[in-house]
């Protein structure tokens, strides 16, 4: 396992709930600070309670639905939807605490974790990647695997050695964050400004602003926007940033004196925009797969299920001694809803209307057979018949 963020520590815990052998690596030591808005929506509780958490435990706080800020004043709570596969609560919580509770849980779940060991590059066997080259206290050594999980975040340098590549006809986000202590009452929801303001245009730039509570007071207020803004080249997250908290009441204290820590920015990769998302012998997933949905820039519940679905097929492929069953990770991954990852090829580069509500029908499905027979292409695999007589 490359990186120990969400994706990563699913991933671990996933496999080593399994009985499979798992090797966690992270250059970064735990607990450490990552750009976020610390928020999860049912579908994010969802994946930490698949991993034994309890959303209810002191640390989280709970927040029971959204509320959107349009334009001309217009406000709309929004509960979470009464679901059956779906709790009926969100949660926030740092990024600073929550990832490394997802790494102390697949460490309890059997996984070894090295922390401060960077791994710099695949090893290679042939076509197929064999490990990894690893590095801690300034010593690099080779590490063998049957199967190498990138999950390295955004920047995906790991990934990238391998060939993976960035899909420009995707999209691509940036955000930033802050942290305040204000003396505004929290209330438990969700806070998303869908109206930041593009002066030039007089209309609304494409993308959002949010203020998530963390309880005793202290509040994440971020802004993110997507490259299919117009003038995206013009704007660094600091300035949209900046651009956002100027625009909010000053009666909710989000000044300069009430920050808690530093503006911290970074960028975030969308709707499946790297490809291949799978080549011999390793998979990618989470940020490093560019899994987050372009719509409302949710990463983390993403990231734990592309962790968890990969899990699944690497432990059936070890299993059975049928490397090729893992490979079919980027097809099942779209085989579930379509807009959840991938959303919109291209969105509008104005919006002057804060909110344009789009619904997917289902997604058309091509029968199994037929599908798995069209991973191998994508994967980096052998042809449709070998892939069809290693599932067999």
């Amino acid at each position: 396992m490359v990186g120990a963020g969400p994706a990563g520590s699913a991933t671990a815990y996933h496999l080593a709930t399994r009985g499979v052998d798992v090797l966690m690596v992270d250059k970064a030591v735990f607990p450490r600070e990552k750009v976020c808005g610390d928020g999860l929506t049912p579908r994010g509780v969802r994946a930490i309670q698949r991993m034994g958490i309890d959303p209810t435990e002191p640390g989280f706080t709970r927040v029971d639905g959204l509320r959107t800020y349009g334009v001309d004043g217009v406000v709309i709570d929004l509960r979470w939807p009464r679901l059956k596969d779906f709790p009926p609560l969100g949660v926030v919580r740092t990024r600073f605490d929550f990832d490394n509770l997802l790494a102390e849980r697949a460490v309890k779940a059997g996984a070894r974790f090295d922390q401060g060991t960077e791994a710099r590059r695949p090893v290679m066997d042939g076509t197929w990647v064999g490990g990894a080259r690893v590095q801690r206290e300034g010593h690099e050594e080779e590490v063998k695997a049957r199967f190498v999980v990138a999950a390295d975040g955004a920047s995906s340098r790991f990934a990238a050695h391998a060939g993976v590549r960035r899909d420009d006809g995707r999209p691509m986000g940036i955000a930033a964050r802050r942290y305040y202590r204000i003396p505004r009452p929290q209330e438990p929801v969700l806070e998303a400004f869908v109206n930041l303001r593009d002066e030039p245009t007089g209309g609304v730039m494409a993308g959002y602003g949010w203020i998530f509570p963390l309880g005793d007071g202290v509040v994440n207020v971020g802004a993110g926007l997507l490259n299919t803004f117009k003038r995206f080249k013009e704007m660094s997250a600091r300035k949209l940033m900046d651009v956002f908290v100027a625009d909010l009441p000053p009666e909710w204290g989000i000044t300069e004196e009430n920050a808690t820590g530093p503006v911290l920015s970074g960028p975030i990769p969308m709707g499946m925009n790297r490809r291949p998302l799978a080549v011999p012998g390793m998979l990618v997933v989470g940020d490093a797969g560019g899994l987050t949905n372009p719509f409302n820039g949710e990463g983390i519940a993403y990231a734990m299920e592309t962790g968890e679905l990969a899990a699944e097929l690497i432990a059936d492929a070890l299993a059975k001694n049928r490397p090729a069953l893992a490979h079919l990770y980027p097809v099942l991954l779209k085989e579930r809803p379509v807009h959840a990852f991938r959303g919109p090829a291209r969105v509008p580069q104005d919006r002057p209307h804060a909110v344009r509500p789009h619904f997917h029908g289902e997604p058309h499905r091509r029968p199994r057979r037929q599908r798995a027979g069209q991973a191998d292409a994508r994967a980096g695999l052998p042809g449709s018949r070998a892939m069809k007589a290693s599932i067999r």
